[in-house]
């Protein structure tokens, strides 16, 4: 580990140390292949025991076809079977089943070293005398060579020591694995060399070639059903020293078995003489293993150059990431399958407020104030690596500095064999744009709340400007009524009298034509104008009477064929929606007299209980689209600001040629833009 002012983080050989992984992965794989062949050899050696036994019950004329298994005895063959059977059961990983199969290998293993104990007493008293031994009659069944005996015991130890570790953590069922193959090849180089005393050992039966080679096997399975323990996993580890040793022993064994039965069968043929076969076994030993090692020495050599090459090229590349990763801002980390964190740069160690060794193999809940925001991590970790795609997220985390908000991009780090490892990171801290685009809407949300206050302010005055202007335009049709109206009354009243005291005269009669001519024209204009100030028939009779009167004014004045269509009912809706419905009738058959051309007219006025509706229908030129959507066109922007102010809405359809339909739909209780947000 190397320190900085942070705190302790990773160097190059930490970051390393993440490959471990992948190397407990693979060993992983090749421990559980070794215990499967062994729980195979022992399964096969259950198998030739079952078959020793069988045949011991077959007549004379198969038990010659059979002789070479019969060579193995019954009791031989029970006590590899019941070795055999207890190592298969310590190699099976049950679960909750485990410990019941233990205790069951553990009774078999009990069994076997009580047949090993009892066979080997037996057969020692036979080969010291105590037990006589009559030629004319073969040995009891329970008799077995006394080194297969203790064989048995020694593997009836190993069973029962299997997973037992000293103090030093040595196991020292591997020693008398060890032991057992050294005792299995005893008879073995016997049968190699011809020699009977290693066969016989002073025992009046031999220990068969195929009892040796059983328990020969039996006990490399015992090695290989354990092959994590320190000198089994010397052999199986993927280091230097395990690969040196699979290829060194294979090839020293066979070189110097082969040389000695060479010599053996020269010195058998009088090629060599015993006195020189000593000196020269000697001499072909030392050969060979300076041969093998100086060759071995040579390969670690050339790999150990090799490893030197990679080891600088990665330690070029290690430089070059810690180089990037400590002089970054950005917090990188990588974390593996568990979500433990396994490297971390200065960055991330900083806004941890933690030190590496704080950090090292710690979970997200231990890193991060908030459990759930920890456990969001997490799951966002799962999904990557779910997926095996990357992803860009954004994180809002309550770190000792304060709420900081993070931009992460997570990809999945994948091993050498494709499969997902991990998951490695890189953050940007975007706390300050985040800050800035919360101010940027609160700005806006603060600006549209003021364009909406300022909006009901100006509808407010525009409503009120529109109540006043009514006010003017009834006080205006109150005095053209009542001043006006009554003075035309008066004249009209006293022409009458002057019409009277005319003279006869044809130019007189003319003028007086002319005068009643032009006073009903000026009553009929200030009646109109009333009308159009302030209708008395919508204050008198209401809405419908002063729709008809409206239609039947436009009928006379511009010959436009008018038809109504009103409800039943009486309409009572409010005085001021009476009013903007009034003006919106006016302000549309406005439009249909100065920019429709059409020749009729038709206004459908639709009440229910929450809304009424009035429509316009002409069969005119139509409205064009850019007339339609023009801000600036006064008349159609005043019908929608009318309607708006009522919580309404205008819609206008029109066909270029065939006229257009303008309809306006009204609350009756409308929802006033309120004043205040």
């Amino acid at each position: 580990m190397q320190k900085n002012n942070d705190g302790l983080r990773p160097s190059s050989a930490d970051i390393q140390n993440s490959a471990s992984v992948e190397y407990f992965a693979a060993s992983h794989a090749h421990y559980s292949s070794m215990a499967t062949l062994a729980m195979g050899l022992a399964m096969a050696v259950i198998l030739l025991g079952l078959v020793v036994l069988l045949a011991s019950l077959l007549g004379e004329e198969y038990r010659r076809l059979l002789s070479g298994l019969l060579e193995m005895r019954e009791m031989t063959a029970v006590g590899l079977i019941l070795g055999a059977s207890a190592l298969y059961l310590r190699c099976i990983h049950g679960g909750a089943r485990r410990s019941g199969l233990r205790r069951v290998a553990a009774g078999l293993s009990w069994m076997l070293l009580a047949l090993g104990l009892g066979t080997l007493a037996h057969g020692l008293m036979y080969a010291l005398g105590w037990l006589p031994i009559d030629q004319n009659h073969p040995l009891s069944p329970l008799v077995i060579p006394p080194l297969l005996s203790l064989g048995f015991v020694v593997m009836a130890a190993v069973l029962l020591l299997q997973d037992w570790r000293m103090l030093g953590g040595y196991y020292p069922a591997e020693y008398l694995s060890f032991a057992l193959i050294g005792l299995a090849a005893i008879p073995l180089v016997g049968y190699l060399y011809g020699v009977s005393q290693f066969v016989y050992l002073d025992f009046p039966l031999p220990v068969s070639l195929l009892s040796a080679l059983v328990m020969a096997l039996l006990a490399t399975a015992l090695l290989m059903a354990r092959p994590a323990h320190p000198l089994m996993a010397i052999i199986t580890r993927i280091a230097p020293g395990g690969q040196m040793l699979r290829h060194l022993l294979p090839q020293t064994v066979f070189l110097l078995l082969a040389f000695s039965l060479l010599l053996n069968w020269g010195m058998t043929h009088g090629w060599i003489l015993p006195e020189l076969l000593l000196p020269t076994l000697t001499l072909i030993n030392g050969v060979i293993v300076l041969f093998i090692f100086w060759g071995s020495a040579s390969r670690l050599d050339s790999e150990y150059g090799e490893r030197t090459r990679n080891a600088q090229k990665l330690a070029e590349t290690s430089a070059l990431l810690n180089a990037v990763s400590e002089s970054t801002s950005d917090p990188i980390f990588v974390k593996n399958r568990q979500g433990l964190m396994i490297f971390a740069n200065p960055a991330t160690l900083h806004k941890l407020g933690k030190t590496w060794e704080e950090t090292m193999y710690r979970s997200s809940r231990e890193l991060f104030l908030v459990p759930e925001e920890a456990d969001t991590i997490d799951r966002d970790d799962r999904r990557v690596m779910a997926s095996g795609k990357p992803e860009k997220l954004e994180q809002t985390l309550h770190l000792p500095e304060g709420v900081v908000t993070f931009q992460t991009a997570k990809v999945p780090w994948f091993g050498k064999d494709g499969s997902v490892q991990g998951v490695i990171g890189i953050s940007t801290d975007i706390t300050e744009r985040k800050q800035a685009e919360d101010e940027l809407r609160q700005r806006e949300s603060q600006l549209e709340k003021t364009v909406i206050q300022r909006t009901a302010l100006l509808r407010e005055l525009t409503n009120h400007l529109e109540t006043v202007r009514e006010e003017e335009k009834r006080a205006i049709a109150r005095e053209l009524h009542d001043n006006m109206g009554a003075s035309l009354t008066a004249l009209s009243m006293h022409l009458e009298g002057v019409y009277q005291i005319l003279p006869p005269d044809e130019k007189w009669a003319d003028r007086k034509v002319r005068m009643q001519g032009l006073m009903k024209s000026l009553v009929a204009t200030t009646r109109r104008i009333q009308t159009e100030l302030r209708p008395n028939t919508l204050d008198l009779f209401g809405l419908k009477a002063a729709i008809s009167e409206q239609l039947d004014e436009l009928h006379e004045r511009t010959g436009i064929a008018c038809h109504a269509s009103l409800p039943d009912e009486d309409v009572e809706v409010g005085h001021e929606m009476e009013i903007a419905i009034y003006r919106m009738l006016q302000e549309m058959l406005n439009n249909v007299t100065k920019h429709a051309k059409a020749s009729k007219v038709d206004v459908i006025l639709d009440i229910d209980e929450d809304h009424v509706a009035l429509t316009v229908r002409d069969d005119g030129v139509g409205i064009p689209e850019e007339r339609r959507d023009n801000h600036k066109t006064y008349g159609l922007r005043g019908l929608r600001e009318r309607a708006t102010f009522f919580g309404g809405e205008v819609d206008i359809r029109s066909t270029p040629g065939k006229g257009a339909l303008i309809t306006i739909s009204l609350p009756i209780r409308p929802e006033l833009v309120p004043s205040e947000a």
